[in-house]
């Protein structure tokens, strides 16, 4: 453990916590009061670090990403993070600096506070719990004020619909960004600087979103072309 701390710069009773909330796995105890960490506990806990003090990650969202096996590996994460602040400077502008209390959200947009939890559940939306205050950080805002457009777009929920639907969205989202990352990490890991890579990025998210857009609009056509649609209940 000593030696870890050295490594790492990280105190062991950190170390411990990161073990039990299941950031990294259990040391081998080849004896009782010996364990033994490997490399890959420095590697690991180093980009925990990376993860926390460059993106401000929570845990929750870290202890995911550390547990996709497909996902970005420790170099290829470093490449991402070199990209910190380049990506999307306009985007991150329009993050309120102090997250906005969710009950205050509620009443600005005119949509339930039970509702706003709901997106919570899915994963469509991040609440933080400050200073025993439920609060909303800028993206998870403007993704509550464009459900609030929906509703009041006649997307009600008399019609069902309701803020699981978003779990579809979600979850596909997720697992494209994912592999996404991956494939982009990959391909800039290796001899691509950062203002490249920064450009690379911003280009290549603008360019696949309107691919995204025309090839969803086509797929929508095509179901209704061909009849594909569930029939409206009597």
């Amino acid at each position: 453990m000593r030696e870890l701390e050295l490594e790492t710069g990280v105190g062991r009773e950190t170390i411990r916590f990161y073990i039990r909330e299941g950031l990294l796995p259990q040391p081998d105890r080849p004896a009782r009061n010996v364990a033994l960490y490997d490399e890959s506990f420095v590697e690991r806990i180093r980009l925990i670090n990376e993860l926390k003090t460059k993106r401000y990650l929570p845990l929750q969202v870290i202890r995911r990403i550390l547990a996709e096996s497909e996902g970005p590996n420790a170099p290829e994460v470093t490449s991402l993070l070199a990209l910190d602040g380049r990506i999307f400077p306009a985007l991150e502008s329009t993050t309120a600096p102090v997250p906005e209390p969710l009950e205050a959200i509620a009443r600005r947009v005119g949509i339930p506070a039970d509702e706003i939890r709901e997106l919570a559940d899915v994963g469509a939306i991040t609440v933080e719990e400050r200073r025993g205050t439920s609060c909303l950080d800028g993206d998870s805002a403007a993704l509550v004020e464009v459900w609030a457009e929906l509703r009041r777009s006649g997307f009600t929920a008399d019609r069902g619909f309701t803020p699981s639907d978003t779990r579809l969205y979600v979850d596909a989202l997720d697992a494209l960004a994912e592999q996404e990352l991956h494939l982009f990490a990959r391909g800039i890991s290796d001899g691509v600087d950062a203002k490249e890579g920064a450009h690379m990025a911003r280009r290549g998210i603008e360019l696949l979103n309107k691919a995204m857009g025309i090839v969803r609009k086509r797929k929508l056509l095509e179901r209704i072309a061909t009849g594909n649609v569930s029939e409206e209940k009597e």
